[in-house]
């Protein structure tokens, strides 16, 4: 009985096939991620809270080239009203502290106005700067999660704010029917242009508010009357 030996060299014998890292990120679907994956450097999915990740959910939600313009244009304007918003909250407190320092000692009819305006101004631009840090840090679930647990830092600044608001109204009208502007020496002076903002900054507010109020209940009538 012979033993035939067969000998086979190296070339003969075809060698594996070669992965590139590619082929090893596609063949990893066990779930898991391979370390090419972990390791990957790739940038993550825009976020759908930013500008470009919406006008790329719109572009898939649109059904054709004129209601995608219709959603582009209403994000559009949506985020410039937005800046505009921000600008005047942001505004309004920086103008109150600039009067109030400006004009510090030219109200002796009442030398709280200064003061009155200096602090609420403080305090809103504190408020503000913190509300827009947070918003942009968190998505927007986390934010409506924010909206439902009381934060008691915001809570006392809220009513520190509000109980300041109405010391300043007690201290702007009740010299309003005395104060002057044309005799700084006299004790009911006041600079016409310290008082006038404090006078229209205040009243502004008991404006928007008696507004909202309206405004609302014209809503609530047309909900009704839609209803029935």
């Amino acid at each position: 009985m012979s033993i035939t030996v067969i000998t086979l060299r190296n070339d003969d014998v075809e060698s594996p096939p070669q992965y590139s890292e590619r082929d090893n990120v596609r063949l990893s679907g066990d779930g898991l991620p391979n370390y090419t994956q972990a390791i990957s450097n790739d940038p993550p999915p825009p976020s759908y809270d930013s500008l470009y990740g919406r006008v790329k959910a719109a572009k898939g939600e649109s059904t054709g080239l004129l209601h995608f313009l219709k959603l582009f244009l209403i994000i559009i304007l949506s985020s410039v009203l937005v800046t505009i918003l921000i600008g005047i909250f942001m505004s309004v407190p920086i103008s109150m502290i600039v009067m109030g320092a400006y004009f510090k000692d030219d109200c002796p009819a009442e030398k709280m106005i200064p003061i009155y305006l200096i602090v609420a101004g403080c305090f809103g631009c504190a408020k503000n700067i913190v509300s827009l840090i947070q918003r942009a840090r968190k998505t927007e679930a986390e934010r409506e999660e924010d909206q439902k647990n009381v934060n008691p830092i915001e809570t006392f600044v809220s009513c520190f704010l509000f109980a300041w608001f109405i010391t300043g109204c007690v201290y702007i009208y009740r010299i309003k029917d005395e104060v002057q502007f044309e005799h700084p020496n006299n004790e009911y002076y006041c600079d016409e242009r310290l008082y006038l903002f404090a006078f229209w900054i205040t009243t502004a507010v008991y404006i928007i508010i008696g507004a909202s109020c309206f405004c609302v209940c014209c809503v609530g009538c047309w909900a009704s009357l839609c209803g029935d």
